[in-house]
């Protein structure tokens, strides 16, 4: 299907399947019938509460959500990540910033124009279709924003202000089916901005997107954006091989874009596993060593890979090691170290074998990623080896970790 097709499309499907919900929490009565309206208790049974880390806003969202924060100098973006089938896509994102100034409806109405610019002044074409002014002086929006990965998009987007607060919560309709929006309405419906939070005053800026690219191919769970001690910019994570066959050389390469769509920083990386099989996750740690320019606003990740075939006759799999007696703990300076050991059980000599290791926080973000090479540069079936994984730098509170182990096969030994 074209873009122009496919962008059509979208505009039938958000005459048809646009979601008006009330970002209060209350349902509106719309006098347009092609419109869904949120019921008055939206039904969240089973969902569990996110807290954003500044307490400025909470949400509840069903439980294999995944949150992930994009970096924004001026207020919070989270964007909430969802597999469907073998995609994941992000469905809702979240946007605060403190103006300073009291939400009165001038002020509202220059921060929701200051967020939604004219189509010439975006780095992506944005056709708003509908604007509606709700009773209690929220505002919601449907139209289509056309992304250079994606396409085009369909949203609804909902505007509100409390005390000095500005926010906007956009949800992505595209081809989403009736049980997809039912759980939208509800959990739209469950945001609550809490007013006395203490958060820096910013300057509303344009809609902006984060992830974008993942093609079906590969998907995306837990990704965090942070800068250590040092002044090193990370975007933590961890790739999901959505496939139903094996992946290699799998590279993954981050952009920093500015609020006018400009290419600020970029930087690759090979994933440290060789091969990802279907189904599989790595932990990945793209490393900005210049830190964050002042300016980004956003960032975008891609992934390059092939199905594996050279990689893989020499790959001996996580399936091939068993871990046992790992714990984390602190050293005496201070650091976080994993350690413990690893037995080689399958049925070859392995070389190169290494621990890739992931710290996670209670948000399911990926705050700290380690790959170490263990001391013994051979290890014969049945063989086993102590390990350590130190962490010297963390994205956040950890609350769980996660170790990989795989290595190559053996070359046999001269003889």
């Amino acid at each position: 299907m074209s873009k122009r097709a496919r962008f059509w499309r979208i505009l039938e499907l958000l005459a048809a399947l646009a979601l008006g919900v009330t970002a209060c929490g209350g349902g509106i009565q719309s006098a347009d019938p092609v419109f869904v309206v949120a019921t008055p208790v939206p039904p969240d049974a089973g969902f569990v509460t996110y807290r954003h880390p500044s307490n400025v806003f909470t949400i509840r969202v069903p439980p294999d959500w995944v949150a992930g924060e994009l970096p924004d100098e001026n207020g919070v973006r989270v964007q909430f990540t969802a597999l469907e089938g073998e995609a994941a896509i992000t469905r809702l994102s979240v946007y605060v910033v403190n103006t300073g100034q009291p939400m009165t409806p001038e002020a509202f109405a220059q921060a929701a124009a200051a967020y939604q610019p004219p189509p010439d002044q975006a780095r992506y074409d944005w056709v708003e279709l509908e604007r509606v002014a709700q009773p209690d002086g929220s505002q919601r929006i449907t139209g289509v924003r056309t992304y250079p990965t994606l396409g085009p998009r369909a949203l609804n987007i909902f505007l509100q202000g409390n005390g000095t607060f500005f926010s906007a919560l956009e949800v992505d309709t595209t081809d989403a089916p009736p049980q997809v929006l039912q759980t939208l309405t509800a959990v739209v419906n469950t945001f609550h901005v809490n007013p006395d939070a203490a958060l820096a005053v910013g300057t509303v800026q344009q809609a902006a997107a984060g992830v974008t690219s993942y093609s079906g191919v590969v998907g995306f769970n837990g990704y965090y954006a942070w800068t250590d001690r040092e002044g090193v910019f990370h975007i933590t994570g961890e790739v999901v091989n959505t496939t139903p066959a094996p992946l290699e050389a799998v590279r993954l390469s981050g952009v920093l874009y500015d609020a006018q769509g400009r290419r600020l920083a970029e930087q690759s990386d090979i994933l440290p596993i060789d091969v990802l099989g279907s189904g599989q996750g790595a932990p990945f740690d793209l490393r900005f060593e210049a830190g964050k320019p002042a300016t980004a606003v956003r960032y975008e990740l891609n992934v390059a890979a092939r199905e594996a075939d050279y990689a893989l006759r020499n790959f001996y799999g996580a399936e091939n090691f068993v871990i046992a007696n790992d714990e984390a703990v602190y050293n005496a300076q201070g650091t976080l170290v994993v350690h413990g050991e690893l037995a080689n059980v399958g049925p070859q000599v392995a070389e190169s074998v290494r621990v890739v290791a992931a710290l996670w926080d209670e948000q399911g973000h990926v705050v700290a990623v380690q790959t170490i090479y263990v001391s013994k540069p051979r290890l014969v079936p049945q063989e086993a080896v102590s390990f350590e994984v130190p962490f010297y730098e963390l994205g956040g509170s950890a609350v769980t970790y996660t170790l990989t182990v795989v290595g190559q096969v053996g070359r046999p030994e001269a003889g």
